[in-house]
């Protein structure tokens, strides 16, 4: 079997240091994995559909709590996305090339 892990310290300078240096080497995964996706008009159209599948074109509200608490959970989601689109280099630029290439499609989500 694989060893033991000990639980998580944040007192530990050593812990916190190799969970910052763990989250910056994914960070830099998922920035490359969207600048590729962002790269293409193919890619910039399926992520267009993801976010239009997340509600972010549209408004969450419900008189259901649980239901307008389940939408909210999908925009927050598809919200996280724009943020990262637009921290990525050129991200904003790319975002609205994005929202050009794929105008009026929102409304069919």
């Amino acid at each position: 079997m694989g060893e033991e892990q000990k639980p998580y310290n944040a007192a530990d300078e050593e812990q916190v240091k190799g969970r910052k240096e763990k989250q910056k080497r994914r960070d830099i995964l998922t920035q490359g994995a969207l600048k590729v996706l962002m790269s293409t008009p193919e890619g910039r159209a399926w992520l267009w559909e993801l976010l239009a599948r997340c509600g972010v074109f549209r408004l969450s509200f419900s008189t259901d709590a649980l239901i307008m608490a389940f939408n909210e959970g999908k925009r927050d989601i598809g919200s996280h996305v724009i943020g990262d689109i637009n921290r990525l280099n050129g991200g904003p630029e790319l975002y609205i090339r994005m929202a050009v290439e794929n105008q009026g499609k929102e409304k069919e989500a």
